[in-house]
């Protein structure tokens, strides 16, 4: 009787263990999912941003005084090995870009330039929304990943913590940390 008792206590904690572990990996799963789903919708808004920059960048280096602003602009974009490099870089440019804009209202007068400022707008919107949910979805696999029995089971699986977009997200990490 002794023996029944130890055995099925020894498989009700295997089947706690094992529930445990299935149910992490799928949380583990679904955000790597949703990180997948993120990257993507990143990587398509940082291409249509660079893009359509570019087209802006021919526009305003038609202006001689601002030729050598831009110089470097198709080699810094397409050298960039990953997305997080690729989005500061084009943030500089458009930072940039932006500056031109407002100080000289000589350029803003091509109605195709405004069109095209426009459509970067609504892109700037999307990508903002894209890079939120990614860095929102970062926090909660790296909570995951720093919890207890995650952090156990993420070390056997080979889960690692993820990069973010931004430093407030990663500042805010650390507090709770």
């Amino acid at each position: 009787m002794k023996y029944l008792i130890i055995i099925g206590v020894i498989l009700i904690l295997v089947s706690t263990l094992f529930i445990i572990i299935k149910n992490t990996k799928s949380k583990f799963l679904f955000l790597d999912i949703k990180l997948k789903e993120g990257e993507n919708n990143i990587s398509l808004f940082l291409q249509k941003k660079k893009d359509i920059m570019d087209k802006i960048v021919k526009i305003v280096i038609q202006n001689e005084k601002y030729k050598d602003s831009f110089d470097e602009f198709n080699g810094d974009v397409n050298n960039q090995s990953d997305n997080f490099k690729l989005h500061s870089v084009l943030n500089d440019y458009y930072n940039k870009l932006s500056k031109i804009i407002f100080e000289d209202d000589t350029i803003v007068q091509d109605e195709k330039l405004v069109n095209l400022l426009n459509e970067l707008k609504d892109n700037e919107e999307d990508l903002i929304g894209a890079i939120k949910f990614f860095n929102d979805t970062v926090v909660d696999y790296n909570k995951l990943i720093v919890v207890f029995p995650h952090k156990i089971i993420a070390k056997v699986l080979g889960y690692t913590e993820e990069q973010f977009y931004k430093n407030e997200k990663e500042e805010m990490f650390q507090i709770l940390k």
